[in-house]
């Protein structure tokens, strides 16, 4: 069993993780925050990673307590105004292309922050789900300044204008990030809420328009353990369909399920998972038919789709991927990773971390779709808290690159497990 921290202690270090994110970084000399990481990726402050990241109840991984709840809230808080990096210069055939930073993007962009855009969606999306389900969250003030603050008039005017002028820009993982955040708002019984619902509503209104046309269009579904991964993304804009309604891209979404996937018999486990998912193609897609189809159909396509549970063809995805801190990675805050292959290392492992929670969550989602009785059911409940309490345990391992986004999907795990609790 993990150690018990006092309250005292996770509530400082979640506050102290909150201002040593929010301090300003200074790249090295003659550095001009070059790539992803190179001006965003401080490492976390000693004490907060072991006060702040959620080993303290990763026992206990399924609870969202205020302790968890403040840890978890300090994430996004941390990042949400930190700017993405700045692209480094760089020497073409015949052109040199220097990159400079658009005045007043405070002003006229909404998700500047936690390296980039999807990640500032999915982070903006945290905080308010966390506020959602802990009213009395001490930062929930502070959270909602930070609303005020991105989600303005002006910054989601900004937000149009550029979804419009580049169409295929986030598709389709951060469309379906950017439609969970607004049905959010549109379901919660607030009236701050209300007003950024209606702010967020032209921007989301385009996406689902293009989603629609996009997956009408598309001959095949996208398998990655990555970004682009069609199930991932269809699964979460019916979450959030059925949070606010959009009967066309519900319709939509709902044949292309089908259509993609209802004939897939025996998905390759032993491919997964990749050096660097986040996603698990096939527990992804056994989720999404979950959603789409009637439980005796879905019985019998997941009897064919997956490998029993205790099988030699099931054990890649029984197993959390290993996960843990990157070899060479910084052991004290306020470094800037500078090295190329560093970088992409942390990465790779920020999302094998990540993948933990992802799995846990499509394995709950599966779960509470079979009859009560079906073995299967305890069995996917077990190996979803086992994933989810690795993914407590490792969650910082991979530094900034793994914190700007990896409490999303903790949260979005929990959410999921909280539904089972109440089943």
């Amino acid at each position: 069993m993990a150690p018990t921290i006092a309250p005292t202690t996770l509530l400082t270090g979640a506050f102290l993780f909150v201002l040593a994110g929010c301090a300003p970084e200074v790249p090295p000399d003659g550095a001009n925050g070059s790539g992803p990481a190179t001006a965003q990726a401080a490492s976390v402050p000693v004490e907060v990673a072991h006060a702040a990241d959620g080993r303290a109840s990763a026992a206990d991984p399924d609870v969202l307590d205020l302790e968890r709840a403040l840890a978890l809230a300090a994430m996004p808080l941390s990042c949400v105004d930190r700017p993405h990096a700045l692209r480094p210069d760089r020497e073409g055939y015949l052109d040199d292309i220097a990159y400079t930073r658009r005045r007043g993007f405070e002003q006229e962009r909404a998700f500047y922050g936690c390296w980039d855009w999807h990640s500032a969606v999915n982070s903006t999306w945290t905080m308010v789900r966390l506020l959602r389900e802990m009213p009395e969250l001490p930062v929930g003030p502070l959270i909602r300044e930070k609303l005020r603050d991105h989600l303005s008039e002006a910054a989601m005017e900004g937000e149009l204008t550029y979804l419009t002028d580049n169409p295929s820009f986030e598709r389709p993982y951060g469309w379906a990030w950017l439609l969970l955040l607004q049905a959010e708002f549109a379901s919660w019984d607030d009236s701050d809420a209300r007003t950024w619902a209606a702010r967020l509503d032209p921007a989301t209104d385009l996406v689902a328009e293009r989603f629609k046309a996009h997956l009408e269009e598309l001959e095949g579904p996208v398998r990655t353990g990555v970004h682009p991964n069609t199930a991932f993304a269809v699964a979460m804009s019916l979450q959030a369909a059925a949070m606010r309604a959009r009967p066309e891209l519900e319709a939509a979404l709902r044949d292309a399920a089908v259509r993609f996937f209802s004939g897939d018999r025996r998905c390759p486990t032993a491919y997964e998972p990749g050096r660097s998912d986040f996603v698990s193609p096939c527990l992804e897609e056994a989720a999404l038919m979950a959603m789409v189809m009637e439980r005796d159909a879905y019985v019998a396509w997941l009897d064919d789709f997956l490998p029993t549970l205790d099988s030699d063809e099931f054990a890649s995805l029984r197993d959390p991927a290993p996960a843990g801190q990157a070899e060479g990675a910084p052991s004290e805050g306020g470094a800037v990773i500078t090295n190329d292959s560093l970088r992409a290392a942390l990465g790779a492992r920020s999302h094998l971390i990540g993948l933990a929670f992802t799995r846990a969550d499509a394995m709950l989602r599966i779960a509470g779709a079979l009859p009560p009785d079906d073995a299967r059911v305890d069995g996917l409940r077990e190996l979803a808290e086992e994933h989810a309490r690795v993914g407590f345990q490792t969650m910082f391992d991979a530094d900034y690159a793994g914190s700007h986004w990896i409490g999303s999907f903790a949260v979005k795990y929990l959410v999921e497990a909280m539904k089972g609790d109440s089943r």
